[in-house]
């Protein structure tokens, strides 16, 4: 009890009383569903692929804007540079976009693959028939970064161990080996692509190929 002047007496207010008289508020919302975990991308092995696939790496079959079939051969790897960051998955897959690539590595090193290597995709016309094209994330101007040189190399090593391309750098669609897509002049689109900064790195890849076999 409290007593003020005068001698009136007051008795202690308890505080359940006090939060009986407080207007209830509104009820909590209900706790979000746990989200799920996105789904791991699909790494192919040796003994499930078809003709045509690399194992050991993300393989993303597209069903537009690519030729089945129709290669005259295998001169090797034609290196292309994207003007952009990201899957390329998407874009090829849209018919509206008519084209293609077999291989896409990220600046982080990621390797997809859309295209089986015995069929024909649509990146550089002309070149289309003989040779394997593989796009790199990135723009003009900009290196390859070191995860992007090993990748590249992956892919080299494994078309030069399964499908004989020569570990030699070219700059004519005769040749074999690593080539670009500006080699190609006007037959192969006209395209000043990779650039210079990208072509002076073929060296680079295969020196990483080189080291990487077996002595």
């Amino acid at each position: 009890m409290f007593l003020l002047g005068g001698g009136l007496v007051l008795a202690p207010v308890s505080a359940a009383v006090l939060l009986r008289e407080r207007p209830p508020g509104p009820p909590a919302p209900p706790a979000p569903p746990p989200r799920a975990a996105p789904a791991p991308p699909r790494v192919a092995s040796a003994a499930s692929l078809p003709p045509g696939w690399m194992p050991g790496i993300a393989r993303k079959p597209i069903g537009e804007n690519f030729s089945r079939g129709g290669r005259a051969g295998q001169r090797g790897l034609i290196l292309h540079v994207q003007e952009g960051e990201g899957s390329l998955f998407e874009r090829f897959s849209n018919p509206a976009t008519e084209t293609s690539s077999h291989f896409w590595v990220s600046q982080a090193g990621e390797i997809e693959q859309y295209v089986s290597v015995h069929d024909r995709s649509w990146t550089q016309r002309a070149g289309n028939l003989e040779w394997v094209s593989i796009e790199t994330s990135g723009f003009t101007g900009k290196p390859l970064t070191g995860p992007q040189v090993d990748s590249v190399a992956r892919v080299f090593a494994w078309g030069a161990r399964e499908h004989g391309w020569p570990l030699t750098v070219t700059d004519s669609p005769q040749g074999r080996g690593l080539g670009t897509h500006s080699m190609g002049g006007g037959a192969w689109g006209g395209h000043a692509c990779p650039g210079p900064v990208r072509a002076g790195q073929r060296e680079d890849v295969l020196d990483r190929v080189r080291r990487s076999r077996p002595t």
